[in-house]
This record gives structure tokens, sequence and C-alpha cells, in this order.
């Protein structure tokens, strides 16, 4: 399995549509075969977010770039965006839970 992180901050003026276009992202990110998690999360400075992703392998992860919501994303996510999206690979080491 293959987890990255992406960490953004958006426009205090900008959170609400930000927040519509993720929920409404994710929601599509839900169908794909290879995406085995994914979640969003708001920092407690309200414009601040985390995505947590995980794939089943490099195959699936680009599978998930290629979707026409994932370009949709990007288009609507990006301007709105003070800091823009931030990739990181993330080794596991150790986990718990379903």
């Amino acid at each position: 399995m293959k987890y990255r992180i992406a960490r953004f901050r958006v426009r205090a003026s900008e959170v609400a549509a930000a927040e519509r276009a993720i929920i409404a992202f994710v929601a599509k990110v839900a169908d794909e075969p290879g995406t085995l998690r994914y979640e969003s999360f708001r920092e407690p400075d309200g414009v601040s977010y985390v995505h947590l992703m995980g794939f089943a392998d490099d195959a699936a992860e680009q599978a998930h770039r290629e979707t026409d919501h994932v370009k949709q994303f990007v288009a609507e996510l990006y301007p709105r965006c003070e800091q823009q999206p931030v990739f990181t690979d993330l080794k596991m080491i150790s986990g718990a839970g379903r």
C-alpha cells in the first residue's frame, strides 16, 4: 500500500467554496477501486488542510491522478489556495485500527 499526504492553505475568503469542492471530490474518490483511503482534515487555523490518501499501489495512484474528477478538483481548488498543495510520500512503520 502507498500512503501520501497533501498539505495546502486556502484564502480565508475561499474556505466555504474550497470545502464544498473537497466534499464533492472525496465522494467521487470513494468509488475508485485502487484508492483504499482518502480523508480530508481542516487544521485548527481554519484555512490549512491535510489530505491523507492510501493507494493499493503506484498504478492505482496513477489511475487516480488521471480521473476527470481529479482534474476538475485541481481546477476548482488551486485558484482558491494561498499555498498550493505539497505532496509527501509516507512510509508506514506501524499502524492499528480498521
